[in-house]
């Protein structure tokens, strides 16, 4: 494992990460939710590079899928890349509805939820790198 590498990308996850957390807070639902997509992209990407995978897109769940087959990924962290993948472009894009803003269609707990997935693929993460000497 790339140590430096890992460091790099989960520096930026936790920035931004706790950059969720804020607009969760500040009534910023479909921006929590993205940047929750955002980090849990980032972590990933961090994790693959540093493995010498070579990564490109945007999907939490094919992002999943490259990992090492000796990794077995739980059904629950599977369930949660699905979930963010769903606000990546709704939660950015007015076109992705019919009517209204994103900004209509997220609440507290959409915002909660993403955070919270996007901290358990944090957590998953971080406990192989620092078996894999990250």
């Amino acid at each position: 494992m790339k140590r430096q590498e890992w460091q790099r990308y989960t520096k930026q996850a936790q920035h931004t990460l706790a950059s969720a957390q804020r607009d969760q807070n500040a009534g910023d639902f479909d921006w929590a939710c993205f940047k929750a997509h955002q980090a849990a992209e980032l972590y990933l990407k961090g994790w693959l590079r540093s493995t010498d995978c070579f990564v490109t897109g945007h999907s939490i769940v094919r992002l999943l899928a490259q990992m090492d087959s000796k990794i077995t990924i739980p059904p629950a962290l599977q369930q949660c890349a699905r979930d963010l993948d769903k606000v990546y472009i709704p939660a950015r894009y007015p076109d992705a509805y019919s009517e209204g803003a994103p900004m209509d269609f997220y609440d507290a707990d959409d915002a909660r939820d993403s955070i919270q997935y996007a901290e358990n693929i944090a957590a998953f993460l971080e406990d192989l790198a620092e078996h894999y000497g990250g």
